[in-house]
């Protein structure tokens, strides 16, 4: 589970810089501003399916399970002391 919120996470950060850097490109007026409103289209759509790819990959090779079931060894260990 934690690899699945590492990737999440990591899709979050970068279509929120890629906003940002639209937003504050369009501000400013840069001549390479449409350029990065078309990368900012294009990375809304392919940056989650490429995200969404690698989760179902983890979840058919099975370490995502092993990874739940060390972190609930972890938690049992830590209740039982």
């Amino acid at each position: 589970m934690k690899l699945r919120r590492v990737l999440a996470a990591t899709g979050i950060l970068l279509l929120l810089g890629l906003y940002i850097m639209t937003l504050i490109c369009a501000i400013i007026q840069t001549p390479f501003t449409h350029r990065l409103f078309q990368a900012s289209l294009y990375g809304t759509f392919v940056i989650p399916v490429i995200l969404y790819a690698f989760m179902i990959a983890i979840k058919m090779s099975g370490k995502d399970r092993k990874e739940d079931n060390e972190d609930n060894s972890a938690a049992d260990e830590t209740v039982n002391e």
